[in-house]
């Protein structure tokens, strides 16, 4: 413990900084290609590629990411286990590989849409332990008086590759074509995220942490991981099949939704094997008591559903609109805008959240978007469709900085990589279903207004939500907390 609190340095601004920023740089670029945006903006870019050249409709492609959110499902809180236990460098290092590997695969596409959604499984699966999760740990676990804002410039790596992915695979489709372009997106990690991963991403004090774990329990701490691993594959297939069938996108939804649930009660019942981390903080078992736990997991689903919905589907309201392709993928006036608004939304809610109680940053910047929806539902100029694009790109710039920010205040650090690693599960079901859901509400209209209607609510009562979840914890780290 006093290795912990007793660092004079580490109580100083510069003395974080002074140990921390290796971490905070390799974890800017590493989270910029992340499983979370690099195979998502690839998507919503070549997507109408897709449908061109293979005839798919819009739930066809957009059933993509149910499979994503299937592998994410499991390997998000998958990670978080093995983060807890062995170190996030370790998990690290071989998913970036396996993340970029996976991607350019996407290349090897045929007409046949089970080969896309397996090839979105896989990676995300074994990609998974590239998402916030393991970068993060190593942040929190370096920065206390300025945890907020060392999150906020490294999660700003999903905005700065937003708003550069639109224009650049755009161009790259134009040059070489969509599978050249998945190529191109592949290479990205595995010659920029992996090298500054491997030289600066070090995180001494956890490796002195862990290296006091009882290894004896090592056997039964990680049995439990195998068998959602096997029901996970078991899901994909039965996934695969169930689209095929009438209403199956529906099926598919109910029958993920229905697995998330099962396995928050598998790892509540796992619990007691789990919780032989020595850092400071709550058990497993513990958070499941508190209502700060649902409540956070259940707004993180919700406003994941309404913020990812209305990104992935953003070229396509815009083509809506009248908008060309190169116009709805610019940076100016088309998704290329939700990426910069997301970079500034990272900084600026990290900056906020050091100072001002949280859950308060959350409501104002997660809420507003709603405002962003009645603009997208009319008939309006270019610059306030600008606008409304701003709006939701801020409120995906503090969702990332929110979620490891309440994880790390309300129920510190014992079990932060499984906890968060749950509300990313909850987080991915809602961020991945809705892009088809979207779809499948607005049907045969010829826009998305009924859909962003919904959105608008589901934003507003996300943003409120938050503000019940009371003062932070105080683990004996933090001489500011509430």
């Amino acid at each position: 413990m006093a290795d912990l609190a007793g660092d004079d340095a580490g109580t100083s601004k510069m003395g974080e900084w002074r140990r921390g920023w290796p971490i905070v740089l390799a974890s800017l670029v590493g989270i910029a290609l992340c499983l979370s945006p690099l195979p998502y903006w690839a998507l919503i870019i070549i997507g109408p590629e897709l449908a061109r050249e293979f005839g798919w409709s819009r739930e066809v492609i957009t059933a993509g990411f149910l499979f994503m959110t299937s592998g994410v499902l499991i390997g998000a809180p998958v990670a978080g286990q093995l983060v807890d236990r062995y170190g996030a460098r370790k998990v690290l290092l071989p998913s970036i590989v396996a993340l970029g590997l996976g991607t350019m695969a996407f290349s090897q596409m045929t007409n046949d849409p089970r080969v896309f959604y397996l090839i979105f499984f896989i990676t995300a699966v074994l990609g998974s332990a590239t998402l916030p999760i393991t970068w993060t740990k190593a942040i929190v676990n370096n920065f206390d008086r300025y945890r907020g804002l060392a999150l906020g410039i490294a999660l700003t790596g999903t905005g700065l590759y937003g708003f550069i992915a639109s224009p650049t695979i755009q161009a790259m489709i134009n040059a070489f074509g969509w599978r050249w372009a998945y190529v191109g997106v592949g290479a990205l990690p595995l010659i920029l995220s992996l090298p500054l991963a491997i030289i600066l991403f070090r995180d001494e004090k956890e490796d002195r942490q862990l290296a006091d774990v009882d290894t004896s329990m090592e056997r039964s701490l990680m049995s439990w991981i195998w068998v959602p691993i096997l029901i996970a594959i078991a899901l994909c297939a039965v996934v695969i099949t169930v689209l095929s069938t009438p209403n199956g996108a529906q099926k598919a939804i109910a029958l993920m939704a229905a697995f998330f649930l099962a396995y928050v009660g598998y790892v509540y019942m796992k619990s007691k094997q789990q919780d032989v981390n020595p850092m400071p903080g709550l058990t497993v078992k513990e958070i499941y008591a508190d209502y700060r736990f649902w409540v956070i997991l259940f707004c993180f689903m919700l406003l994941g559903a309404v913020v990812s919905g209305i990104i992935a589907n953003s070229k396509f309201i815009l083509l809506d609109k009248g908008y060309t392709a190169n116009q709805s993928a610019s940076l100016l006036i088309g998704a290329g805008v939700i990426g910069l608004s997301t970079m500034v939304g990272r900084l600026v809610g990290g900056y906020l959240v050091d100072r001002i109680w949280a859950p308060l940053i959350g409501f104002v910047f997660l809420s507003v978007p709603a405002v962003g929806c009645w603009i997208l539902m009319g008939n309006h100029p270019v610059a306030l469709n600008v606008v409304a694009l701003i709006l939701v790109g801020l409120a995906a710039g503090v969702e990332f900085d929110l979620m490891a920010y309440f994880v790390s205040r309300y129920f510190g650090m014992k079990s932060y990589g499984r906890i968060y690693g749950l509300i990313y599960a909850a987080f991915g079901l809602g961020s991945g279903t809705s892009p088809i859901i979207f779809n499948l509400i607005r049907g045969d209209s010829p826009d998305y207004s009924g859909v962003l209607m919904l959105a608008s609510f589901g934003f507003l009562i996300g943003g409120a939500l938050l503000l019940t979840l009371g003062k932070y914890r105080d683990f004996g780290l933090d001489p500011h907390a509430h």
